[in-house]
Formats: structure tokens, C-alpha cells, sequence
């Protein structure tokens, strides 16, 4: 049986005596793994269908914009290690990135004069023009399916989602792999 299957009556009703044959109180932790992984997935699917014809993928979308909310908060350019953990990939993932945003003439790279080993990563005029035109399309896109909330059904959603991010965190023992709310500064309907 997959997880997937968990969220069926029958499938539910065998579950939950294996779990309690083997003295665990309840499946809860599957169903809301698999409306996690369900949400994630429509929200990917729905963020793909809005940029689909525009200039850049969705993970060069969300770095550009993660770049200009550095800039924004005044912490300039930023080396492509912080990139790569705020944006939870891989550091090779980042370079692919990287490079092809920097060939598209989105972002530049500059040699960090601190560390002469490393680069710092910065938005260019058509990067920011990007970023200012496309994630107000991409805001009113991912907020449609929110319409039948009232709002403080989206603030407690929001805190409840947190409270699971936390809390699977300590799970991990706060792995340093994982990001911390704190380190992300949160966009409101990414990352």
C-alpha cells in the first residue's frame, strides 16, 4: 500500500489496525504527508502553468526573486552557498542556475573581495525588471485558490504549517541541511 492509498476508507481502516496492533495511535502522519505532497504538487503545476510562456523557468523565477528580496532588505549581492539554502537544492543545482540566468544577462557575478575564493551573486536592471513584472502575476495566480478562505483562515493555515515545519525540524535534531523560518525571510506564497 502506498501512502497515497492512506487517504480511502478501506485502505484507512487496515492501517490503522497495523498501527494498532503495533501500538501506534493512528495514521495521521501519513494523510498529512500526502495533502502536503498534494498541495506542494498543485502549487508547482499551478506556478509552471503561469510562467510557461514567460522569460524564466519557476527555480529561476524564485531565485531572481530571492535576489531581489536580499537586495531589498539591503544585504546586496549574496554567494550562490546562501542561494542554494534558501532555495533547498543542491549547490550544483544553484551553478546550473546560475550560469544560465548570467547567460541570459539576468544576474551578474562578481568575485567576493573578502574571500577571493568565492563569487557574490547580483540582480541586473533586466533581472529586476523581471522580478517587479512577474511576481505580482504570480502572487494574484497562487492566491486565487485561497479566495474561499477568510483571512484569518489563511493566517491560521499559515501558523498551523509553520508549527509542522518547526516541529518536524526538532524531528531532525534542526539537521543543518535544513533551512530555518527564521534564515528564509518568507515571501508569502513561496519557498
Amino acid at each position: 500500500m502506498t501512502i497515497s492509498a492512506v487517504g480511502s476508507l478501506p485502505a484507512t481502516k487496515v492501517l490503522d489496525k497495523l498501527l494498532a496492533d503495533a501500538g501506534v495511535a493512528g495514521a495521521h502522519g501519513f494523510e498529512v504527508l500526502r495533502l502536503v505532497r498534494a498541495v506542494d504538487h498543485i502549487y508547482d503545476r499551478l506556478l509552471y502553468e503561469v510562467t510557461r510562456d514567460g522569460p524564466v523557468t519557476v527555480p529561476r523565477w524564485r531565485i531572481l526573486l530571492r535576489l531581489w528580496i536580499e537586495e531589498q532588505l539591503g544585504q546586496g549581492a549574496v554567494n550562490p552557498t546562501h542561494l542554494s539554502r534558501t532555495q533547498q537544492v543542491a549547490k550544483n543545482t544553484i551553478s546550473d542556475h546560475l550560469r544560465a540566468l548570467e547567460e541570459s544577462g539576468l544576474i551578474e557575478r562578481e568575485l567576493d573581495q573578502e574571500d577571493r575564493r568565492q563569487f557574490k551573486i547580483h540582480l541586473t536592471e533586466a533581472g529586476r525588471a523581471i522580478v517587479q513584472e512577474y511576481t505580482p502575476v504570480h502572487a494574484r495566480y497562487l492566491n486565487q485558490p485561497l479566495a474561499c478562505f477568510a483571512p484569518q483562515e489563511i493566517a491560521q493555515l499559515q501558523q498551523l504549517l509553520s508549527k509542522l515545519h518547526t516541529a518536524l525540524l526538532a524531528q531532525i535534531g534542526g539537521c543543518p541541511c535544513a533551512v530555518e523560518p527564521e534564515q528564509e525571510q518568507p515571501i508569502h506564497t513561496l519557498e
